[in-house]
């Protein structure tokens, strides 16, 4: 008899213990174990990219994850604007924003349900082009021999445009191009010593790049190396908008940038 008692305590031990460990693995799927699906997979939003579209809306590629955790998501402006959803994976949802949606600052929002987890933001900015407002050229060196070149950017209301990616050309009258360069724009007062910008936004302006060992002086300077003689320019292939905006680049920059470099008299 009590051998049977036994047998019976140690059999419900045995299911209680099997259902506790699939009770926790149940649990562990809820939370975005074995693939990230169910209704407790938090949502998050890492980036946006805005691509405009010929047909005048705005592409959208989201990215972050948990997109899949409840069917198709809802993606939103918070002015009630609804996007239309292309594309959706567990990291990526591509959506179109309408034509018509004004210029502006928004928050773009992903929903997968009602939960607090389930919904994320991202704040955007539609509209709004950038203008190269000035290149500017400076020297340095004991000699003066080494020329500079940094880009100035700004919107249509000469606000300083931040993070832009500029594409820009350096040459000179002897070799020609002797530099491609790119950067983005950053939140600082660069050099802007007047050969070139006067007056400057003071921020949203590139790296500088130099020019040495473009070329050397004649008679060169013992133990260093110089850059060319002779006149210097730019030429801004390109502007790309910052991160989670769709500016436009006007193309508009100073044509007649330049400076000219010269050895000190002796």
């Amino acid at each position: 008899m009590k051998s049977l008692r036994s047998k019976a305590i140690i059999l419900a031990w045995a299911i209680s213990v099997l259902m506790i460990a699939q009770t926790a693995a149940a649990g562990n799927r809820k939370d975005g174990g074995g693939g990230g699906q169910g209704s407790g997979v938090t949502v998050t939003i890492n980036g946006v990219l805005l691509i405009n579209q010929r047909n005048g809306a705005t592409l959208a590629e989201i990215s972050g994850g948990g997109f899949q955790s409840g069917g198709t998501p809802s993606v939103s402006l918070d002015d009630g604007t609804r996007l239309t959803v292309r594309e959706v994976s567990r990291t990526m949802i591509v959506a179109s924003i309408p034509k018509n949606t004004a210029d502006g600052e928004y928050r773009l929002t992903v929903s997968t349900g009602e939960l607090s987890q389930q919904n994320a933001s991202f704040g955007i900015s539609l509209g709004g082009e950038m203008i190269v407002d000035c290149i500017d050229w400076f020297r340095s060196g004991p000699e003066d021999e080494h020329v500079h070149t940094e880009v100035h950017v700004v919107d249509e209301n000469g606000n300083a445009v931040i993070g832009a990616i500029v594409t820009w050309t350096a040459e000179n009258d002897v070799v020609g191009v002797y530099q491609t360069n790119v950067s983005a724009t950053r939140d600082n007062d660069g050099h802007a010593d007047g050969a070139g910008c006067v007056d400057p936004s003071g921020s949203g302006v590139t790296d500088w790049f130099c020019c040495i060992g473009a070329g050397k002086w004649d008679g060169e300077i013992p133990g260093k190396r110089a850059c060319d003689e002779g006149r210097y320019r730019a030429v801004i292939l390109d502007v790309t908008a910052p991160p989670a905006t769709n500016m436009v680049w006007a193309d508009e920059w100073p044509r007649d940038n330049f400076i000219d470099l010269f050895p000190k008299p002796q």
